[in-house]
């Protein structure tokens, strides 16, 4: 008795063909969400250092006594570092001391820097807050 092998190499062919197939798609989700956490990261990363160039930038002031920068009377004093002037509130209507810097990330919408009264220390606390949009 013979047995017949002729259709075994079809079927050979399609369960590799089969498994390679689902490797690829697992490889190419992989690759598809670490490049979706990668492009996140970086705008949290240029978020980061925008607020902590907008914290500099209002020390700097402050450094210099620029008269722009000093709260008023017990109220917290706050300004925007905009990426383009007008588009979308606060950055409608750039005023002194808020600076219109077109070199900020793309990312980036503005920088909300407040400056407090000084506290029983001495101290000013300086604050600042990055609006920014995570469009992949």
């Amino acid at each position: 008795m013979k047995t017949s092998r002729r259709g075994f190499a079809l079927y050979l062919v399609l369960a590799v063909l089969l498994v390679v197939v689902i490797l690829a798609n697992v490889v190419l989700n992989l690759i598809t969400s670490q490049s979706r956490l990668t492009h996140h990261q970086v705008k949290r990363i240029q978020a980061t250092y925008a607020a902590q160039a907008g914290i500099n930038y209002a020390l700097e002031c402050l450094r210099v006594n620029n008269a722009s920068w000093m709260s008023s009377a017990g109220n917290p004093k706050t300004c925007y570092i905009c990426r383009q002037s007008g588009g979308a509130a606060p950055c409608a209507a750039v005023a002194a001391p808020n600076i219109t810097d077109p070199d900020l990330p793309a990312a980036i919408d503005y920088i909300q820097i407040t400056v407090s009264e000084p506290n029983g220390a001495g101290d000013r606390p300086v604050t600042a807050k990055v609006n920014f949009t995570s469009i992949d």
